[in-house]
């Protein structure tokens, strides 16, 4: 039977002209490498452009990432494709693509096994 599971990322980070990125690892732990209905919630401050990419394992997830949000804090859902998470060290990574600086705080990253 297929069980649930995520992992909470403490992603903490001021993205600006000078810090344009930042990544981060996270495990998934089991046997079974985690298929379709994964997602991702992230929350950003002050996001005043669209455009900024979030990447899995170094591919990009589609569509727009992190909406905008200015000003104040937000709870955003991504949706994660199948075949992008895997057993083991798993990469996350945001860029910031415009010219707005904003901050993000935690990421939790949810799949079924």
């Amino acid at each position: 039977m297929a069980r649930s599971d995520f992992n909470w990322i403490p992603f903490t980070h001021e993205f600006n002209a000078n810090n344009p990125s930042f990544t981060m690892e996270f495990p998934i732990e089991g046997n079974l490498n985690p298929f379709d209905d994964a997602y991702l919630i992230i929350t950003a401050h002050n996001v005043s452009s669209q455009g900024h990419q979030i990447s899995i394992n170094s591919q990009e997830l589609p569509g727009w990432d992190i909406p905008i949000n200015n000003p104040g804090w937000q709870t955003w859902m991504d949706h994660i494709q199948p075949g992008l998470l895997r057993t083991g060290i798993n990469t996350i990574t945001v860029v910031r693509t415009g010219s707005d600086n904003f901050t993000t705080k935690d990421i939790v990253v949810h799949w079924r096994e």
